[in-house]
């Protein structure tokens, strides 16, 4: 988990080094929507919106993992009972 962590900022200082050396002013057009703004927002913006998608897939996959675990049945309810007792071996003289 921890080296996932340094991974996940050493990403996150990389797109952020690249950013703020970028301050130029760009045009971004999708569908009928335009914006203009600095390749730093537009790139932490879009580095944003991946995190995002990616959590969320995560959780949908979870949640079909966890959706799709039988039903415990009453076998698996049932009391734990100990084996029946048995005799000593006889010893022969």
């Amino acid at each position: 988990m921890q080296a996932l962590l340094a991974i996940v900022a050493i990403l996150m200082f990389g797109v952020a080094v690249f950013a703020f050396q970028n301050p130029d002013s760009v045009t971004v057009r999708f569908l009928h929507w335009q914006l203009s703004a600095t390749v730093a927002v537009v790139t932490i913006a879009s580095a944003a919106a991946g995190a995002l998608a990616a959590a969320l897939a995560s959780l949908a996959a979870r949640f079909v993992r966890w959706t799709r675990r039988p039903a415990p049945s009453a076998r698996d309810n049932a009391p734990v009972t100990p084996p029946p007792p048995t005799a000593p071996p006889q010893s022969h003289p």
